[in-house]
């Protein structure tokens, strides 16, 4: 029953007409969140993060918020509800909200990214820093439990990588932008990246 029930969910989403959505991807540091704002304020998008769910998860385990406590977590979780537990509840939160257009943020694994472009016919964008420029950045928020020097976050980054395979998930990308400059000149790139995302799209659109 199980399976057929999977299998009925599965047509019904095919049926359904796909959102507009972007997902954000990239290393610490490397400005995500501020793409997707800018995306979710000048575009009209809904911001959606798988991120936000495992942080809820985090309260109700009583685990105090950290980067180093949602690693844990997540790790947690995926062995205990399978690896695409979390990109399956943004799924469905966005098709039970029927939102039409999203930028879909906390993408960490291949399997993440995959099921986005499959299920939701979602565009992935890499949003590219070399690392001393996130270093830097990251130094300057002075947000709770961040790498106090060099290498200690070039030790914190390849943690992460090894952890979700970021390597791999970071070739999935359908696009690249460069956040190495002011926050003018990346939202400027931006723009520009969004007009050719949105003319695809358009394109696409009309086809069908």
């Amino acid at each position: 029953m199980k399976k057929n029930a999977k299998k009925i969910g599965k047509k019904k989403e095919e049926k359904q007409e796909k959102p507009f959505v972007i997902g954000i991807i990239g290393p610490i540091a490397s400005g995500k969140d501020a793409i997707s704002n800018h995306v979710a304020e000048k575009y009209g998008f809904r911001k959606i993060s798988t991120g936000d769910f495992l942080r809820r998860e985090a309260v109700k385990r009583g685990i105090k918020v950290s980067r180093e406590a949602l690693r844990k977590l997540q790790r947690q979780i995926r062995r205990e509800y399978g690896e695409d537990y979390l990109i399956n509840k943004s799924i469905k939160e966005i098709n039970e909200l029927g939102l039409k257009k999203v930028s879909l943020e906390g993408l960490r694994t291949p399997i993440d990214v995959e099921l986005a472009k499959e299920r939701l016919g979602a565009k992935i964008i890499l949003v590219d820093v070399d690392a001393f420029t996130r270093f830097m950045r990251q130094k300057r928020r002075e947000r709770h439990g961040y790498s106090k020097t060099y290498q200690q976050f070039l030790h914190e980054d390849a943690i992460e990588n090894a952890t979700f395979d970021l390597h791999k998930t970071f070739k999935m990308a359908d696009y690249k932008l460069d956040n190495s400059g002011t926050i003018p000149e990346t939202n400027r790139n931006m723009d520009k990246l969004m007009k050719k995302i949105i003319r695809e799209h358009n394109k696409k659109t009309r086809k069908k």
